[in-house]
């Protein structure tokens, strides 16, 4: 069953985003991730493409468990990394870095900090299935304001690519056709944004 985990209001980004999506894609990372009392050294990184939900599930772990969390954590400076992980040690309070990837390709200059790094639970959220994109297809579009049926979202779930930027790609393509077209959102309407994003004619969509 899918879970919609919901942080407190004060929690939540600048955009207004305070929940998260669970589905059978991503629930192992998450319930390991959400044990923070067993990770190693008590600190984690997380790995996942631009649009997979790191920045909400950051803090909902800080929220929850009372620790850190680095957001872009491979553009912070060495010695910024270095600190909060042993912050976590001093303290005993976990610590969640989340970067788009793993700590060897972040540029890192320590030694002793890559191998602290190494050494902490690396969690990599993986592609979203069908589900989850057809839930955040309309999590995305009730964003913008715009209703997209359940039946929409399955439809468009089957034909898309089963990545991250594409499920917000296809978002915001399906947004600008209904503002350009002014009229509801369809199936011929969600056919035609998947064919201009796959950059043939929708009609081999269907």
């Amino acid at each position: 069953m899918t879970r919609q985990f919901a942080l407190p209001f004060a929690a939540a980004g600048p955009d207004g985003d305070s929940e998260f999506l669970v589905t059978a894609s991503n629930r192992a990372a998450i319930d390991r991730l959400f044990d923070w009392t067993r990770l190693p050294f008590g600190a984690a990184v997380l790995v996942g493409p631009p649009g997979s939900g790191k920045t909400v599930i950051g803090r909902a772990f800080a929220g929850g468990s009372g620790g850190g969390f680095i957001d872009n954590a491979a553009d912070e400076s060495d010695e910024t990394l270095f600190h909060a992980w042993n912050r976590a040690q001093t303290q005993g309070v976990p610590v969640l870095f989340a970067a788009s990837r793993p700590p060897s390709q972040w540029g890192i200059a320590l030694p002793d900090l890559l191998s602290r790094l190494g050494a902490s639970l690396l969690i990599e959220i993986p592609p979203p299935d069908e589900e989850m994109a057809a839930l955040l297809l309309q999590k995305l579009l009730a964003r913008a304001g715009l209703a997209f049926p359940d039946s929409l979202a399955s439809y468009a779930a089957v034909r898309m690519e089963r990545s991250y930027p594409a499920i917000h790609a296809l978002a915001r393509s399906i947004d600008e056709l209904a503002l350009a077209m002014q009229r509801p959102i369809g199936q011929r309407l969600v056919r035609e944004a998947l064919a201009t994003m796959a950059g043939h004619d929708g009609g081999s969509t269907d």
